[in-house]
């Protein structure tokens, strides 16, 4: 028995099955949320402010429930630094690169998104 081929895939077709095929290759561009909770600060109600300006802005749950989170590229990185430095001493802050949790995303890969600050 034969393996079943498409007769001519496109190349959008080749790459969104790639992209379920192989997600961790795929990455086509470095992306960083920042993930925050409620917090009783002078800080919070900027945060907010300025995570909410962002197209990538999400909310989830309510009240002290309540998780903030925007998705940030290279091109964004100064509203990423405007974040970070409001919520990066918050218990309930979470750094995630590519949406993944991964270990030390404060102190290794978010100071890698610093180096699109240098012109």
């Amino acid at each position: 028995m034969a393996d079943w081929k498409p007769a001519n895939p496109d190349e959008a077709t080749k790459e969104k099955l790639d992209s379920i095929l192989y997600p961790q290759t795929k990455a086509k561009v470095f992306k960083i949320t920042v993930e925050f909770g409620y917090k009783i600060s002078p800080n919070y109600e900027k945060a907010v402010e300025l995570a909410k300006q962002h197209p990538t802005y999400k909310e989830e749950g309510e009240g002290e429930w309540i998780r903030h989170s925007a998705t940030y590229t290279p091109v964004d990185v100064d509203e990423l630094f405007q974040l970070f430095n409001l919520v990066h001493e918050w218990e309930s802050t979470r750094i995630l690169v590519n949406h993944k949790d991964i270990p030390y995303g404060h102190q290794l890969w978010l100071p890698l998104m610093w180096f699109y600050r240098i012109k």
